[in-house]
C-alpha cells in the first residue's frame, strides 16, 4: 500500500501539452453520467477542478492534488508535514453546504477551472450551484459523498472525469476491502453486547449527533452502539445534551472531536461520575489532516473505521496503529511513511 510510485502525486504539465497538440476532435467532451443519473460532457483532458463543496477536496486531493484550483477551507499549521505543496497557496473561494459563505464569484473565476464537481446532498440548493456551472462555463458532476459506502462510486466517477481511471480503481477497490474486513468482524456481535458511544462535540462535549448522521457513521461502522437514538434534523448536527443526559445514557466509551473538549472532559469533576472516564475510556478523534470522524466527510472514515474497530473490540480486530496508518497516509495522501508522526495524529504525542 505505501509504493511510492503510486503515490507521489506528480502534476503532470506534460500531459496538458500533449492534449493541446491534438487534433480537435481528439479533445472533445466525452459524456459521463454522475451520481444524480445527470449526462455531463466533460472534456477528455481535465488538469483544474472547482471543488464546490468541502467534502469534495479530499476527493479531488486522494486523487490527484494537483487538478485542485481551488480550497474551501484553510489547512492549520500542524497539518503541514501531510499536505501536499501543490495545494498549500491554493485561494479559499467558499464552499455550497456546511458553514461558510458561498463560493466568491470573482475569484472564482479568475481560477479558469475545467470542471466543477458538487456534493449532492438534501440541503443542498441544487439550482444555485448549477447556475455556477453555468456561470464559470464548465461542465458539473454531482457526487454522493455522505457515507464511507459512497466513496468507492465516487472515485471511479471522478477519476474518469479527471483522467486518473488506474488511481482511482485503486483507491474505490481499497475502500471496499476495508469495510469488508471491519464488517466481517463486528458483524457477528449482537445489539445487546455492543460498546455504547457518546460522541461528545463542541468545546465542552455537549453537543453530540444522532446515531442516523453521517458525521458519527465511523461509530456503527466500527461496530458501536451511538446511544444517541435519535433523528438528524439539520445537515451540521451537533445537537445539544445535558451532562445528565449523557450520565443516564451511561456510555462504554466517549469519543472527543477535538482537543479542548478533551482536556475538560479529562479534567472537569462534573464529568468524573462517568464510567468511560472512570475506566480511562476517553479518545479523541485524529484530525490531521482531515477530520477522521466527518467535517468534512471524507475517506478518513476508511481509517477511522478501523483504528475504532481496534479500540472497541482489540480481540476481534487485530489492527497495527503504526503500521496501518503510516500506510493509510501513504496510499491516500502521498506522504513518506517516515514522516508520519502516529503517536502525535493519535494525540498521544
Amino acid at each position: 500500500m505505501s509504493d511510492t510510485k503510486d503515490n507521489s502525486f506528480p502534476f503532470r504539465p506534460s500531459l496538458i501539452a500533449a492534449a493541446l497538440a491534438l487534433p480537435m476532435f481528439a479533445v472533445q467532451a466525452a459524456e459521463l453520467t454522475d451520481m444524480t443519473g445527470r449526462k455531463v460532457q466533460v472534456p477528455d483532458a481535465v488538469e483544474r477542478v472547482f471543488a464546490a463543496a468541502p467534502p469534495v477536496v479530499p476527493l479531488v486531493y486522494a486523487i490527484d492534488p494537483g487538478k485542485l484550483v481551488t480550497l474551501n477551507f484553510p489547512f492549520q499549521p500542524e497539518d503541514a508535514p501531510y499536505v501536499s505543496p501543490l495545494v498549500k497557496d491554493l485561494p479559499i473561494v467558499g464552499r455550497y453546504t456546511g458553514e461558510g459563505q458561498p463560493p466568491n464569484p470573482e475569484l472564482l473565476a479568475k481560477t479558469d477551472p475545467q470542471l466543477s464537481i458538487a456534493w449532492d446532498i438534501p440541503f443542498i440548493d441544487a439550482e444555485q450551484v448549477e447556475q455556477t456551472f453555468e456561470n464559470l462555463n464548465t461542465p458539473g458532476l454531482f457526487v454522493h459523498l455522505e457515507h464511507l459506502a459512497d466513496y468507492p462510486a465516487a472515485f471511479e466517477l471522478v477519476g474518469k472525469a479527471i483522467g486518473e481511471e488506474e488511481r482511482a480503481a485503486l483507491l474505490a477497490e481499497d475502500i471496499r476491502a476495508r469495510m469488508r474486513r471491519v464488517g466481517e468482524a463486528v458483524a457477528p456481535i449482537p445489539e445487546v453486547e455492543r460498546k455504547r458511544v457518546y460522541f461528545a462535540e463542541g468545546n465542552d462535549g455537549l453537543l453530540t449527533e444522532c446515531y442516523d448522521s453521517f458525521h458519527a457513521e465511523v461509530i456503527e461502522l466500527a461496530g458501536g452502539y451511538n446511544v444517541m437514538r435519535c433523528e438528524t434534523k439539520a445537515m451540521c448536527g451537533r445537537d445539544p445534551v445535558s451532562l445528565e443526559q449523557v450520565e443516564k445514557l451511561d456510555p462504554d466509551v466517549i469519543l472527543v472531536d477535538r482537543p479542548k473538549a478533551f482536556a475538560h472532559i479529562e479534567s472537569d469533576p462534573a464529568w468524573s461520575g462517568l464510567r468511560a472516564v472512570r475506566e480511562g475510556q476517553v479518545y479523541l478523534v485524529p484530525s490531521k489532516p482531515f477530520n477522521w470522524m466527518g467535517r468534512p466527510p471524507s475517506f478518513m472514515r476508511a481509517v477511522a473505521m478501523e483504528w475504532f474497530a481496534n479500540v472497541l473490540y482489540p480481540e476481534r480486530f487485530d489492527w497495527d496503529a503504526e503500521k496501518e496508518i503510516k500506510a493509510f497516509y501513504a496510499l491516500y495522501l502521498g506522504v513518506e511513511p517516515e514522516v508520519v508522526d502516529v503517536q502525535a495524529i493519535l494525540g498521544k504525542g
